[in-house]
Order: structure tokens, then C-alpha cells, then sequence
């Protein structure tokens, strides 16, 4: 990180950024291509879990090479100055890398999946076994954790 003034030194403090946030951004390669999408997620047992349709781009994408980048971020505000130059941005953001893993195991899906609805302030619940069979699951393993600050003390 460039600009170590603004470095989040305290994990308690990158954590509670990630737990706050409701959309995550999911770098990834197809190929030679960057593939990046906002998705919901939820943090749970030191991961960050996701869900999809059985099938798609994404999933194909992961399969092949399921090493990640995400980024986070909350807390925007721009503040206007006198010249453009002298504009601002204040914000929290997290950035992070990882491998994407297929859960399979029912009882961790349940867990993945009530992350996902506790982090958007929800409950977990139960989730009919049909339900259980069409939803992929996936558990980010997170390898890299960096967390930024701009505006806020």
C-alpha cells in the first residue's frame, strides 16, 4: 500500500468493515481476461461465503482458477473544496485475496448461507434440501487482508 498513513492497522477494525459491507467485488481471470462482479456475501468462521445458481460464467471461471481479489467498501462521501483540486474522498475500504472453494458438505452451506442473511441483517432459517441441491455455495479462504482509511480518525 502506497499511501501508509491511511493503512488500517487494528484487524478488528478491517473485520468490522467487512462485516458492515453488503456488496463485495470478486476479481477474477478467465484466461487472459479480468472478471470482476458485486455480489452479495456474508462473513463467517474467518471466510467470506457466496451464493449462486448452479451454474454459470462465475462458477466456470472459478473452477478453472479459483484464486480471487475483493475489495470492499463503505462510508462514501465526497468533500468539495474551494478548486477540484482540492476536493476529497472519504471512505473504509478492504482488500483481500483468496482461494474460492466448492462447499459441498450441507451442514456448511446452512452456515454459508445464514452468513449471507445475518449480514444483511436477517436471520438464518432453513432451507428446504431442494434449495440445498440447486444453490452453490462458495467459501472464500482468505490468504491477504489490508484494510484503508481516508477522512476518518
Amino acid at each position: 500500500m502506497r499511501r501508509q498513513d491511511r493503512r488500517i492497522e487494528s484487524e478488528d477494525a478491517v473485520m468490522e468493515i467487512m462485516h458492515r459491507g453488503r456488496v463485495i467485488y470478486l476479481a477474477m481471470v478467465d484466461g487472459d481476461r479480468p472478471y470482476v462482479l458485486p455480489l452479495s456475501y456474508g462473513c463467517a468462521e474467518g471466510a467470506i461465503y457466496l451464493h449462486s445458481a448452479g451454474e454459470g460464467r462465475k462458477l466456470e471461471v472459478l473452477r478453472e482458477a479459483p484464486r480471487v481479489c475483493f475489495a470492499i467498501s463503505l462510508d462514501h462521501e465526497l468533500i468539495r473544496g474551494e478548486r477540484p483540486c482540492d476536493w476529497d474522498f472519504r471512505y473504509h475500504s478492504v482488500i483481500g485475496e483468496g482461494a474460492a472453494v466448492f462447499v459441498t458438505d450441507d451442514a456448511e452451506k446452512r452456515r454459508g448461507l445464514d452468513a449471507i442473511v445475518r449480514q444483511h441483517g436477517g436471520e438464518g432459517g432453513e432451507y428446504p434440501e431442494a434449495s440445498l441441491r440447486y444453490t452453490t455455495v462458495l467459501r472464500i479462504d482468505i490468504d491477504s487482508l489490508s484494510g484503508k482509511q481516508a477522512g476518518y480518525e
